[in-house]
């Protein structure tokens, strides 16, 4: 059964003067991996803290399994969080670091013997088990965390930025190792991040916060794709932007009129009015060595900077008193012309390719 946030809210000052997390309406299903992902100070971690009992909501109810939890205390909760800072005891082994909850509920210690070593061995980490936490890495520190909130067995697992304090390297091997614990336990995750790339590679699906609201939830796919407001749009992936006026209306295109020129827009279904933003992701445009009479999208300009990236090379084009990112596949790339800083090329786009959102001031 999903876990179920109905007209959720959390307001700090009794004024309105501090921080408002607005209403939140919001279902995460059973065994999803979803993500809160915002800024700095966009309510997606008091989200999290209302979900595990750590904060009392102004109103609103938390649903899990139908029963309303609400109101109880963190540890009434069939729910455990894993914070940021681990929180591990120096002084006790890995063994007991994750044992002490069944110790404290007194389960019998042939029970405990089974549980702590099933959930070692879920994290991979059965072999470090009488060692202390000053003796183990930041990643191995991660898994006894893991470990010490999967031995109670959790309907949902709360995660609070669980891996901003390891190298990126390490990092990305750890989201590998989250998302198949994920489905190899069935467990409800759910994890605050204000990494983006986090939240695509790990997600079923996110929301993105903003100053307290929630502006969109959907699939990664959907949310990159087809955001439906320019702050998700921008803050889910590198953009270009064109800001221009609707003045044509096809039966399957838009011409859209700026100060770039006039192209040829694909209709998305959204209502639209006459003062719009085109969003154009920087793999979704193409260099062009030269003009092509074919292409309706077309617009000149001259590289002002590149950056070799292994896979892809990065490039920054001038055009009038605008910078776009561009970026190209080394593949592709080495089959064409070789570009350097100072060369005039021609940018262009796919009509379906462009993503369209009312401006702010229409």
């Amino acid at each position: 059964m999903p876990l179920d946030l109905t007209g959720l809210s959390k307001t700090y000052a009794k004024d309105g003067s501090g921080f408002r997390l607005f209403p939140l309406d919001l279902t995460i299903e059973k065994g999803e991996f979803f993500c809160l992902l915002g800024p700095s100070g966009c309510g997606k971690t008091t989200v999290l803290r209302l979900i595990g009992g750590f904060e009392t909501p102004t109103s609103g109810t938390i649903t899990l399994n139908q029963e309303n939890i609400t109101h109880l205390p963190p540890n009434k909760r069939n729910l455990h969080t894993v914070f940021q800072r681990y929180a591990l005891f120096p002084h006790l082994s890995i063994f007991e670091n994750v044992a002490f909850s069944l110790r404290l509920k007194k389960v019998a210690k042939a029970e405990i013997e089974e549980r702590v070593v099933q959930a070692l061995r879920l994290v991979q980490i059965e072999d470090l088990r009488d060692r202390r936490t000053d003796q183990i890495s930041g990643g191995q520190s991660q898994r006894v965390a893991l470990a010490r909130a999967l031995v109670d067995r959790p309907e949902v697992l709360l995660l609070d930025e669980p891996l901003s304090a390891l190298d990126p390297e390490l990092r990305i091997k750890m989201r590998e190792e989250l998302k198949a614990l994920c489905k190899k336990v069935g467990l409800t995750f759910v994890m605050v991040t204000h990494d983006q790339e986090e939240a695509l590679q790990l997600s079923d699906r996110m929301a993105v916060m903003r100053d307290g609201q929630c502006l969109q939830v959907g699939t990664p796919k959907a949310i990159y794709e087809d955001p439906i407001d320019p702050f998700v749009a921008r803050f889910i992936g590198q953009v270009n932007e064109i800001t221009g006026d609707l003045i044509g209306d096809g039966p399957e295109t838009y011409a859209l009129q700026s100060a770039l020129g006039t192209f040829k827009i694909k209709k998305n279904g959204h209502p639209l009015s006459k003062s719009i933003n085109l969003i154009l992701r920087p793999e979704k445009m193409r260099l062009l060595r030269q003009r092509s009479q074919l292409q309706e999208n077309l617009i000149e300009g001259s590289i002002c900077d590149l950056t070799y990236l292994g896979s892809r090379t990065e490039y920054s084009v001038k055009v009038k008193d605008k910078t776009f990112k561009v970026f190209e596949q080394e593949l592709e790339r080495l089959k064409k012309r070789k570009l350097n800083v100072g060369d005039n090329i021609y940018l262009t786009w796919r009509t379906e390719d462009a993503i369209l959102l009312n401006h702010p001031n229409s």
